[in-house]
């Protein structure tokens, strides 16, 4: 009888207690206050007056408690309680930063990071900004030149360096004539990046090339998340933004004259053989393997020593999966053999 008592006990004081103002100020707007949680607050509409939707209601209730004057204040700036300042330009910005965000990491759980090839597809017709500002269509810079496009962003703390810091090493080496042969772009997914960004890593991979290679053969630039969208789903490259950085795929994309994916090369370094042969098949319009395909899954990078390691765990369990697929589809051939054999 005890326990009847309890939960009726528990059910009547429920029925009792009042709504606390919290709960009677949220449950129109779908919120709820969740214990040691703050209350989910409604989203108030941005007026372009520097008030921030603020209710104007009390002060129209109440005009003789109103200052004869109000104390002189910059437009964006309202003055609040416990004197802080209100800076309405600030908030737009914030509000901005935070949208952007969000589409950039494409909502709870975000996209799939990976690589589908489009071999054949054409490059999007995009414009970005280059190292000093000037816009640059993608489409029509790739238009009478092999070209090795490098998808990265220059504020990447590891693998994006490798990657172009190999570049730089090989790129003198590559037995192909820059600017007619072959020309190198390294394009940033990140909408935050800028030009100076990109004239900064600018500047750092050709001093590496040691004057080796033309500056004007290999560019680097940004662009606005429109841009960047179009661009990675033209070459089937996927990334998602995890807080300040993003998780991508590592590799480069050979594009022929004219714009079209040919070839995929993964990794984050290469020999000179590898980009003279992708510029070479690019030159002709032709789509080849991607060869490394299977190498990169094998290994992974490794953030501390800055270098891919070997992933026995990944290999080994294939091959132990693929070892036993084998072994079962030998005990049935062999199974039904026996029973002809005996018919």
């Amino acid at each position: 009888m005890r326990l009847g008592v309890l939960p009726a006990a528990l059910l009547a004081l429920a029925l009792l207690c009042p709504i606390s103002p919290v709960q009677a100020q949220d449950g129109g707007a779908g919120g709820t206050a969740m214990p040691g949680m703050a209350a989910p607050q409604t989203d108030q509409p941005m007026s372009h007056d520097g008030h921030d939707g603020h209710d104007m209601g009390a002060m129209d209730a109440a005009p003789d408690s109103m200052p004869d004057a109000m104390p002189d204040a910059a437009p964006d700036a309202m003055p609040m309680e416990g004197g802080e300042v209100h800076d309405h330009a600030k908030t737009v910005k914030a509000a901005q930063d935070a949208a952007a965000d969000a589409a950039a990491e494409g909502g709870i759980g975000g996209p799939t990071v990976g690589i589908v090839e489009r071999l054949g597809a054409t490059i999007a017709d995009a414009t970005f900004l280059d190292s000093q500002g000037k816009p640059v269509n993608l489409r029509a810079l790739t238009a009478t030149v092999p070209t090795i496009v490098i998808p990265i962003y220059f504020r990447c703390p590891d693998v994006c360096n490798v990657l172009q810091g190999s570049f730089a090493q090989i790129l003198p080496d590559v037995k192909l004539e820059p600017g007619r042969e072959i020309q190198v772009v390294s394009v940033s997914f990140d909408p935050r990046e800028n030009t100076a960004d990109a004239a900064r890593a600018k500047r750092t991979y050709l001093a590496a090339t040691r004057g080796a290679f033309p500056a004007e053969d290999w560019k680097f630039l940004t662009g606005d998340q429109q841009s960047i969208n179009a661009f990675l789903d033209s070459i089937g490259y996927t990334v998602r933004r995890e807080g300040g950085l993003f998780a991508h795929p590592v590799a480069v994309v050979a594009i022929a004259p004219g714009g079209k994916v040919v070839r995929y090369l993964y990794g984050s370094s290469f020999l000179p053989f590898d980009i003279t042969m992708a510029g070479t098949e690019a030159a002709q319009g032709k789509t080849g393997l991607s060869v490394k395909r299977m190498l990169s899954f094998c290994y992974n990078y490794d953030p501390q020593g800055r270098r891919y390691v070997f992933d026995i765990l990944r290999v080994s369990g294939i091959s132990i999966a693929g070892f036993v697929g084998l072994f079962i589809l030998y005990l049935v051939v062999s199974g039904r053999r026996q029973r002809k054999k005996k018919d």
